[in-house]
This record gives C-alpha cells, sequence and structure tokens, in this order.
C-alpha cells in the first residue's frame, strides 16, 4: 500500500499537488500526456527531486528518509545504466553498495538469461538487452517501490507488455509496489491495481477498472475515438449520436473497413474519429448531442 499525504512538489515553476491518494495494489500505473507532472512526481518519491508532506510506502516512512535509504529504485526513460561499465558491475551495484541480495543477483540472471552478457560493456548490448539488465538491476537491490517513467516507450506493445509482465510476477515473488508511468493506453492490457491519471500536476481520479473512469482526461488518452470535445463540453459519441446530411455539419473520411470501420472529421482545426457500422447517407456529419454521453473534463 502507498500513501500520499499533504503531498507538494515544485521545479522550476511547475508544482505536483496530491492532498491526498492511498493506492491498495500492488501494480500501479500513473497515465498522462508529456508534460503532466509523471516525471516530477516519481523523482520525488524516488527522493532525487525535493517535495514536501508524507509518503507511506507498507506501513513505512520514505518521504523523510535520504534517497539512499528510502528503498525506491527508478528506472528512467533512459534507464540510466553505466555504459562504460560491463553488464555484471552494473548489477552488483547495490550488492556491493547498498540494499542488493546475491542471491537474488543469481536467480534473475539465470531467469533473464544475461548469463552471456555479463563480460559486456552496456554500450555493446542491445536495447532489449539493456531493458532487461535495467530491470534486473532494480530487483537485486529489493525495493520496497520500484518506480518506472516510460523505460520501455521505443518498443513494440509486445516487447513493452513482456517486460511489464516480468515486472509484475517478480513483484508477487519479492514483495515489492511498482508504480509505471505511461501515455500509452495498451500498457494496460495486463491489468492493475489502480490506474491514476495526472494532468497539469494534479490527480484527475485514480480507478480499479476502466468501468469505473470518469474524465475526458482519462478516457482520452486510452481510447482516442468516439470522444468528441465541443464548445468546452466533453462528450463520448454513440452511433446513435451521428448524424448524416447533405446540408450541415463536418466534412468526414471513411477510414478502415469491416469491423474496424471508422470516420475522421475536423472541427476547429482539430480532427476527431469515431466508430459506425451503419451507413453514412449524406456529405457531413453532425451529432445529436442529446444521445451522447456527457463527461467532466
Amino acid at each position: 500500500m502507498i500513501i500520499f499525504e499533504d503531498f507538494l512538489v515544485e521545479r522550476g515553476g511547475f508544482i505536483v499537488d496530491i492532498p491526498g491518494l492511498v493506492l491498495k495494489g500492488r501494480k500501479n500505473f500513473l497515465i498522462g500526456r508529456n508534460g503532466s507532472g509523471k516525471t516530477t512526481l516519481l523523482q520525488a518519491i524516488a527522493g532525487l527531486t525535493e517535495g514536501k508532506g508524507r509518503i507511506t510506502v507498507n506501513d513505512t516512512e520514505i518521504s523523510s528518509l535520504p534517497v539512499q535509504n528510502r528503498r525506491a529504485a527508478m528506472i528512467p526513460q533512459d534507464l540510466l545504466l553505466f555504459r562504460t561499465m560491463d553488464v555484471d558491475d552494473n548489477l552488483k551495484l547495490s550488492v556491493r553498495h547498498g540494499t542488493g541480495d546475491i542471491s537474488v543477483y543469481r536467480q534473475v540472471v539465470k531467469e533473464m538469461e544475461l548469463g552471456g552478457i555479463l563480460g559486456r560493456k552496456v554500450g555493446e548490448i542491445s536495447q532489449g538487452e539493456a531493458q532487461r539488465v535495467a530491470i534486473a538491476r532494480a530487483i537485486i537491490s529489493r525495493p520496497l517501490l520500484l518506480l518506472m517513467d516510460e523505460p520501455f516507450s521505443f518498443q513494440d506493445e509486445v516487447a513493452r507488455l513482456s517486460m511489464i509482465s516480468l515486472v509484475d510476477d517478480y513483484s508477487k515473488e519479492y514483495g515489492f509496489d511498482f508504480i509505471y508511468a505511461t501515455h500509452n493506453g495498451r500498457d494496460l492490457d495486463g491489468g492493475f491495481s489502480t490506474l491514476i491519471s495526472i494532468d497539469k500536476g494534479k490527480i484527475v481520479e485514480a480507478v480499479n477498472s476502466l468501468e469505473n473512469i470518469e474524465h475526458y482526461r482519462t478516457l482520452s488518452l486510452l481510447d482516442y475515438r468516439n470522444l468528441l470535445s465541443l464548445e468546452g463540453r466533453y462528450f463520448k459519441l454513440t452511433e446513435e449520436s451521428l448524424v448524416f446530411n447533405d446540408t450541415h455539419g463536418s466534412e468526414y473520411e471513411i477510414m478502415g473497413d469491416g469491423a474496424n470501420r471508422f470516420i475522421r472529421f475536423r472541427i476547429a482545426g482539430r480532427f476527431y474519429f469515431a466508430t459506425f457500422k451503419g451507413e453514412s447517407n449524406g456529405r457531413f456529419v453532425d451529432f445529436d448531442v442529446t444521445k451522447a454521453k456527457d463527461i467532466p473534463y
């Protein structure tokens, strides 16, 4: 369990403010657009950026501890591996200088098939191998909390989900919680305990199921289709709310086919997308907002 109480971070005029938040499960995702505050929050949890307030992880209050005592391992976007050191030295850093466990080192090296690259410099291995090394190094340190800041964002969906599943398995085995920052809704396909949505430094909502999402900001990050912003209001379109005609509305283009058919249209210079199964009878598409779901931003 992770508990935030009156937690506030200010960096360069940008503020992340979390008056209160309780994460009860192990597997937590932090979702938000670029610049929403994900990285700032994770760095503050790890102690790399100064924050105010309290953070408690499984009954241990970590926010007053120096960074080296927090046992909050972080995997940033660039992985932060030491490229001039070999893989083995990277993996053993926490064993030699921190809370690392040599028996865990032996286990993950075997299970993650890293034995063949232990003597190679980090700069000589592939990106996929480097990601496995970064995960292994974090696991070996025996963290209370693992923080991941989109470290697999440049990989395809299969590779990302494979890495996330690997972390999930080790979190069960070694009893740590993790927070994974992303702006890609497909990263949630393997399930989650809590999904935290952040925007402009504030928590929009924290839900334990996609069915519980209420805000446009969160929805728009997960599914770009059937969401519409119109005159300061936000809607989730239904097929019944799409009205095709020859006299007014927005010009549209049909894209995809079969079950994946959708239309693309533009309002005030911004493109929107909507799925539909019926006939597009007309040159324009308009919207009956009384048949769409009005949702808060």
